[in-house]
């Protein structure tokens, strides 16, 4: 009995941890999920969902009540924080990212490095950058009514399933590019029970839709699949590098601002790096 809630803590646990990162712009729910060791029970859940309907549904459920606590439970912080410390928060984000680096890279230790892998980890590092040189609000949709603008919502949810789903690419920084970022975060902490369905029922739609396929090619093509994945987290360094870390510094600041940043920063980045270090540890759980 106590394993059992032992092991239903963690998987509620490491459900809110991805929840939690999912807020931040740069920060990929599913990576973080690959450092926690859940994400291919999460993938397997979703794509053999109706072969195993009970543990299965029962299994994303505990997951989903972590995830939403801790999209819930943080946005109202992580929007705190980021407006009042966004050099520092973002830098610790940072070196959550750089932290899980080394816990891929055991992923594909299964063959040998070859020429093909730099050509698979150089197409993931392209694909976000792209991504990430996309205008934030080049598409903006956060405003209108009617059925017109709830059939965005559900396109919008399918962009976000695919976000989600993707190691490496961030859901808040797809939103910020849709326009739909702070009517996201605004929705969550007014909770608007309307807006959140809609988006929440598209995004799961989109997600099963996805997770198949995703599923086969990880399983047929492990290595090419996990040295791409690496090129999208390093990747996505940048996105949090140009969206949070260089809009937070200010045009004027003085030699004795710089010293007291770059020690903080210091702090705050290897503190990100050893917490993920630390929890990539559970993978295996």
């Amino acid at each position: 009995m106590n394993d059992k809630l032992k092991e239903n803590a963690k998987i509620i646990l490491k459900g809110y941890i991805v929840g939690s990162s999912m807020s931040v712009p740069g920060v990929s729910g599913s990576t973080m999920a690959i450092l926690l060791g859940i994400f291919d029970k999460l993938i397997g859940a979703i794509s053999n969902f109706f072969k195993d309907i009970k543990n299965n549904f029962l299994f994303l459920l505990k997951f989903c009540i972590g995830a939403g606590a801790g999209i819930f439970s943080l946005a109202f912080l992580l929007k705190w924080l980021l407006e009042n410390f966004p050099l520092p928060v973002s830098v610790f984000f940072l070196g959550c990212v750089v932290g899980g680096i080394p816990a891929l890279y055991k992923k594909t230790k299964g063959s040998k490095f070859k020429v093909s892998s730099a050509v698979y980890f150089l197409i993931g590092l392209a694909v976000v950058i792209a991504i990430g040189f996309i205008p934030t609000g080049s598409i903006d949709i956060s405003s209108g009514s009617g059925i017109t603008y709830y059939l965005m919502l559900l396109v919008v949810g399918v962009v976000v399933a695919l976000a989600l789903v993707l190691p490496g690419i961030s859901t808040s920084h797809m939103l910020l590019v849709l326009g739909m970022y702070d009517a996201v975060v605004n929705a969550i902490t007014n909770i608007d029970i309307p807006y959140l369905g809609i988006l929440g029922i598209a995004t799961v739609v989109g997600v099963f839709l996805i997770t198949k396929p995703l599923e086969w090619i990880m399983n047929t093509f492990p290595h090419q699949t996990y040295w791409m994945i690496i090129g999208f987290v390093i990747g996505s360094t940048w996105e949090i590098f140009q969206d949070k870390i260089l809009p937070a510094v200010p045009e004027e600041t003085d030699a004795l601002w710089w010293i007291g940043m770059i020690l903080i920063c210091l702090v705050t980045f290897v503190l990100g790096f050893l917490a993920i270090q630390f929890l990539s540890r559970f993978q295996e759980d």
